[in-house]
């Protein structure tokens, strides 16, 4: 019993924990993964980079559908139940990839992994972080999104290997195992939506004098009335184009760095490097958001994206090369961290669930749009220059506008969240 209390007690950690290996399903195998099957699965069956790229797509653009309404299905019921049939929708659908011989049915796998991840990282995990946590949000947020940059470090390199030992087919259902693994455990034995249900405060949430499971009523603005302003508006724009650059650039590393004339080994081990630096930046990118505030760290990751990608241009050197896996891991978490900590901080938490999986539609909507547009590029000019200049200069415009959206939202709470907030 005294165990149990003691595990209890310190439940917010074990939450962290449960995210992180949510994450490392979530992102770091269904999405931080597949890019190494690009090459391989288009040369075995005689698909068009665009073509097939296009299954990526629908990935994002089944959770970015799927996303506006996970918030509200985790709210309203179990949200034990409903991740755990996502998490299992997702490992079969995986494991399915390897018996897959047509467009048609790489393209119905990735629509029911992509409604499944709705339910399993970014809506979820963010959920949960803010939750369970008032003070040093961007930190454990941070912490639970490594578990996505850990994932792609070790399975990258870990997945090229099986793919060359034993083909594309063996190592999709690998992964699809590993998924399960990782995933329908925790959602099955560990997450808890509320610290109530535990008999326990938020982290750093005074409750003196009062009942442990009286939870404090959260601050912020109703979806309802968010839509309305110009701050949600403005944020969905720069989300959308930081799905649109982040994800235009993370599908097609090593298919460019194979074009320039590396090895599939080299680019694996460069997405590998750039996983594995991205664990460093996701605790950076929190610690500056807790610290210096929501506009510094914008600008800092944008202007970090930029210039990773500005080194994409230099790769045929290969301490470049190894150099953008280091910058790009650092700017990396622009697509987990900076959606979530941005709409935490402009709307607050009243209606974080919804808003959010609205502000994840904007960023599956960019992301979808984003892998084809860097294959289609490709296709039409031969290389992906257009691209990366493309890239570059969208997540530049993307300072003003984060400055934008923060102020005109810091003054529709001021003006509107007393009509709520009571």
């Amino acid at each position: 019993m005294k165990h149990k209390k003691i595990v209890y007690k310190h439940y917010h950690y074990l939450i962290v924990a449960g995210c992180f290996f949510l994450t490392f399903s979530g992102l770091g195998i269904a999405i931080n993964s597949m890019s190494v099957f690009l090459k391989p699965v288009i040369e075995s069956l005689a698909f068009a980079r665009g073509e097939f790229a296009l299954s990526y797509t629908l990935i994002t653009a089944s959770t970015m559908i799927a996303s506006p309404f996970a918030g509200k299905f985790l709210d309203k019921y179990s949200m034990r139940l409903v991740m755990t049939l996502s998490c299992a929708t997702a490992s079969v659908s995986i494991m399915l990839y390897s018996r897959c011989n047509t467009l048609f049915q790489f393209y119905i796998c990735s629509v029911f992994l992509g409604l499944a991840l709705a339910a399993i990282h970014l809506v979820p995990v963010s959920m949960l972080i803010t939750s369970w946590f008032k003070e040093k949000r961007g930190l454990f947020l941070a912490i639970a999104m490594t578990g996505g940059g850990i994932g792609g470090m070790v399975l990258n390199p870990f997945t090229n290997w099986l793919i060359v030992s034993y083909g594309w087919r063996l190592s999709f259902a690998v992964l699809g195992c590993i998924f399960a693994v990782t995933s329908i455990p925790v959602a099955l034995f560990i997450v808890k939506r509320l610290p109530s249900e535990m008999g326990l405060p938020a982290y750093g949430e005074s409750v003196k004098g009062a009942p442990a499971d009286l939870a404090v009523e959260a601050n912020g603005l109703i979806f309802s009335q968010a839509v309305k302003t110009p701050s949600f508006w403005l944020l969905g724009l720069v989300v959308f184009i930081t799905g649109l650059t982040g994800m235009g650039v993370q599908m097609h590393i090593p298919a460019y760095l194979t074009d320039i004339g590396y090895s599939s080994k080299f680019a694996a081990n460069i997405v590998s490097l750039f996983m594995g630096i991205a664990v460093i930046g996701k605790i950076l990118t929190g610690s500056i958001f807790d610290r210096f505030g929501m506009k510094t760290g914008a600008a800092f990751m944008y202007l970090i994206f930029t210039v990773a990608v500005l080194t994409m241009f230099g790769a045929r050197i290969m301490p470049l090369a190894i150099t953008f896996g280091i910058i790009g891991g650092l700017a990396f978490p622009i697509l987990a961290m900076v959606p979530a900590l941005l709409t935490a901080g402009i709307f607050g938490q009243k209606d974080y669930g919804v808003i959010y999986g609205v502000m994840i539609l904007f960023l599956n909507l960019g992301g979808s749009l984003g892998m084809p547009l860097s294959g289609f590029i490709f296709d039409n000019q031969g290389s992906y220059f257009l691209a990366w200049v493309l890239y570059a200069g969208l997540a530049l415009a993307c300072i003003p506008a984060a400055f934008l959206a923060i102020a005109k939202g810091k003054a529709a709470l001021e003006r509107f969240a007393p009509l709520y907030n009571h």
